[in-house]
């Protein structure tokens, strides 16, 4: 076998080029699927004896694989080419507040393992825990190519520092550079709403949408923007904390530490909140005969069983939510606004007045061409999200 044209060291500008083409090939597959050579020369604007030969290589190497034959009436039937799944595995660390999830998926999307460790981001041990569960993984999954981490707060670009869960940083190292250190493996990070919307523009709602936004009602909120094709990240990667915008001056005080933010009166933490407040003040509510701890899914279920203090919570979040994506909608114009997180299986009692608002708030112009849609993708949107992120990072890389 013939070394692996990904992994060789460019001697030259010849080598450095064809390296790119290589990552270039294998980008396309993965962004298109199962395709010709014909369709590739064209598409890579290259010759078909090129493509032929490096597709042999990338063969040779396990990176491709063949997938038949298309079927046409006459003539000579192309083959078709696509990656090979098994070749290697990307590892996606699924940061939530509660739990880590550890997901190894091929090449393919397709979920090799999943396991999830019940831990809290703030927990003082929560590095250990995490390498320890990773040490235990990672020699059963002998494949992994590289390491994405999707997690919640500010994360800083050039490094992955979080500046919201500081937990998660060591001695000046980001969560991803202690894992670097640790397993040398390559590792990104990237802000979980930010994957979520990578993974709906890839394989969910926003497939072949041009501007989209995504709001993440979890226990925060966050805002993916998609402008123009591009998922805006900001000068330090910061874009899109929608949840820290003031938007009630003499409101409750933040996590944040500022008063007001949308974050108070519209996430999964307010509406836990505004429960616990009712019931202590002696509202009317089914959710008294639980007889323990309100936990959110308990509110959304009593909602949609027609309890009015719960439905009324849903609603005030929907109308603030809808008042402040009202200012995004009047900034980036999107032909989509999809709901995901957690918030999400409250369904229609959501999007109604979100949408309410919008009508409310909106230009009539912004309105007439926007939708609002909840995700159907579950974690999904995330998971392949980061590891799309892993992919692209790791291609540009191959390519440089």
């Amino acid at each position: 076998m013939s070394s692996d044209p990904l992994f060789l060291s460019p001697q030259s500008l010849v080598d450095s080029k064809k390296r790119r083409s290589y990552a270039k090939i294998l980008a396309n597959l993965y962004k298109n699927g199962s395709t010709s050579i014909a369709s590739l020369a064209k598409e890579l604007h290259t010759s078909v004896p090129s493509i032929t030969s490096m597709l042999a290589d990338l063969m040779e190497n396990g990176w491709v694989m063949e997938t038949g034959s298309a079927k046409t009436k006459s003539g000579r039937r192309p083959v078709f080419y696509d990656l090979n799944p098994h070749k290697k595995n990307i590892l996606v660390i699924d940061v939530n507040l509660y739990e880590t999830n550890f997901i190894f998926l091929n090449l393919r999307n397709e979920i090799v393992t999943k396991t999830t460790l019940k831990i809290k981001i703030a927990d003082v041990k929560y590095l250990n825990e995490v390498c320890k569960e990773i040490d235990n993984l990672l020699k059963i999954n002998t494949q992994t190519w590289a390491v994405g981490i999707s997690a919640p707060g500010l994360i800083e670009t050039k490094k992955g520092l979080n500046f919201t869960h500081l937990n998660l940083n060591q001695d000046d190292l980001s969560f991803g550079e202690v894992l670097h250190s640790r397993y040398k493996l390559p590792v990104f990070s990237i802000n979980d709403t930010r994957a979520s919307l990578l993974g709906e523009h890839h394989f969910g709602l926003g497939k072949e949408k041009m501007n989209a936004l995504l709001v993440n009602l979890d226990w925060g909120v966050g805002l993916g923007i998609l402008h123009n094709g591009v998922i805006v990240e900001g000068t330090d990667g910061f874009a899109g904390e929608i949840g820290h915008i003031q938007v009630i001056p003499n409101g409750k005080l933040c996590k944040c530490g500022k008063v007001g933010c949308l974050e108070t009166v519209a996430s999964a933490s307010a509406l836990i909140t505004r429960a616990q407040e009712g019931i202590k003040e002696g509202k009317a509510t089914s959710l008294l005969k639980l007889k323990k701890e309100i936990e959110l899914q308990d509110v959304i279920n009593a909602a949609l069983k027609g309890d009015e203090f719960s439905i009324d919570i849903i609603y005030d979040i929907g109308r603030e939510l809808g008042k402040g994506l009202s200012t995004a909608v009047h900034l980036f114009n999107p032909e989509i606004i999809i709901v995901d997180g957690i918030l999400k299986t409250a369904g229609d009692l959501i999007v109604s007045t979100l949408m309410q608002s919008i009508q409310k708030y909106c230009l009539a112009p912004f309105k007439q061409n926007l939708a609002v849609q909840v995700s159907p993708l579950s974690e999904e949107a995330k998971v392949f999200g980061t590891k799309s992120f892993v992919f692209e990072r790791m291609m540009d890389f191959y390519a440089s």
